[in-house]
């Protein structure tokens, strides 16, 4: 999820695809459009994930089997088999209509495609493509009624009390090539007052975190280099933390962060940075560290290596620790698509079953699971899946 989305799987019954790692690979938090429409990436439904690309010092011998987690409680989802509980308390897509807490709208289909969804209170901004071309636009909407649209968005997030939000635009060539340049704008969502940056010789960025007039963000370099940045809104320039070289991940508070560390042939390596003391609290090169939800004491973790539909697992990793204290997979029957922290103590999955799709609740301390929306026929693999993640 991006996000953290990071785009959670938000096209419906279209893979996406996003910056992450150096590499416009996959996505928290949120993907690069053009990317998606032709720049030869790597198409998975995850935002912000950690894709795996070949590296000069990786941290393992290339050809090692990727380590069991040890200490984890390994569990495997049925989604027929789980009982009917609420409905997501997070932002979430059925059919066409956007669901943000106890408000729900529906977009036309000349809006094209959801591609992410971020909450701005009873209202949400939400990422669309209405043409063909890989492009999307950022609609505003509130109490059910559109607002304002902006050409070529390629991120967007908001802050966890909903009240402040950041997109960038990104310019593309006229085959989808972004351009080294981009323009970071943050927006004060009860007044819609805005704050713009403007970014030359740099590209691909995502809006990792958002916390009132302060936003980090990551780009890539001519030489696709990650950096990550915190802004204030209103300032002139960013300051780089160099920190966290290549980010996966930065709390909804602002306090940790994820940096990928490694990566070979078969996975990556991943460190917790506490933010205010720059120093590394642990590191695992058994999962991927894609949302870190300020207040909870677990981080949501994804595969080391992905390759493939979808995810394959999804884990509650300990903030302590970096261990996993819970681990879900779908063995052979279900397809992890995307997953989200839908508060403290709940994660929620998007998977595929029989031709079918649902989203599922998980709690890591239970390590219970119940469905949060029916299963509902279509899967993304035959470009008709009923349900989207949101945050």
């Amino acid at each position: 999820m991006n996000r953290s989305i990071k785009l959670a799987g938000l096209v419906t019954g279209v893979s996406v695809a996003a910056v992450v790692a150096g590499t416009l690979v996959a996505a928290q938090q949120t993907p690069t459009l053009a990317a998606a429409s032709g720049g030869g990436a790597n198409p998975i439904d995850s935002v912000s994930k950690p894709v795996p690309t070949p590296s000069t010092t990786p941290s393992k011998p290339p050809g090692t089997p990727p380590a069991t987690p040890s200490g984890s409680v390994k569990q495997t989802i049925d989604l027929t088999k789980l009982k009917q509980g609420a409905a997501p308390a997070t932002s979430y897509v059925d059919g066409r209509t956007v669901h943000v807490g106890g408000t729900k709208f529906t977009l036309p289909a000349s809006d094209g495609p959801i591609w992410d969804i971020a909450r701005t209170g009873t209202g949400a901004l939400v990422l669309h493509s209405p043409k063909d071309d890989g492009k999307a636009v950022l609609t505003t909407w509130s109490g059910g009624s559109r607002g304002e649209s902006v050409n070529d968005v390629s991120t967007v997030l908001s802050s966890a009390d909903q009240s402040s939000s950041a997109y960038a635009v990104q310019p593309t060539t006229a085959d989808g090539a972004e351009l080294p340049r981009f323009t970071l704008t943050w927006r004060d969502n009860p007044s819609s007052e805005k704050y713009s940056l403007q970014r030359t010789g740099e590209h691909g960025p995502i809006v990792h975190a958002v916390q009132g007039s302060e936003v980090y963000f990551s780009a890539l370099s001519k030489g696709e280099k990650q950096t990550l940045y915190k802004w204030t809104a209103g300032d002139d320039a960013p300051k780089p933390i160099s920190a966290v070289p290549t980010p996966s991940a930065v709390s909804s508070n602002l306090q940790l962060a994820a940096s990928i560390v490694s990566q070979a042939d078969d996975g990556s390596c991943t460190a917790l940075i506490d933010l205010a003391s720059a120093k590394k609290r642990w590191s695992t090169c058994d999962y991927a560290v894609d949302e870190l939800l300020g207040g909870s004491a677990f981080a949501l973790g994804g595969p080391a290596y992905r390759d493939g539909y979808g995810d394959g697992l999804f884990a509650a990793l300990d903030l302590k620790t970096g261990k996993a204290v819970r681990e879900w997979s779908g063995g052979s029957a279900v397809a992890i698509i995307s997953a989200v922290m839908e508060d403290a103590d709940h994660i929620l999955v998007l998977a595929e079953q029989g031709g079918k799709t649902a989203i599922a609740r998980c709690a890591p301390k239970a390590g219970s699971c119940e469905l949060a929306t029916p299963l509902k026929k279509g899967t993304g693999d035959e470009n008709n899946r009923p349900y989207q993640l949101g945050h």
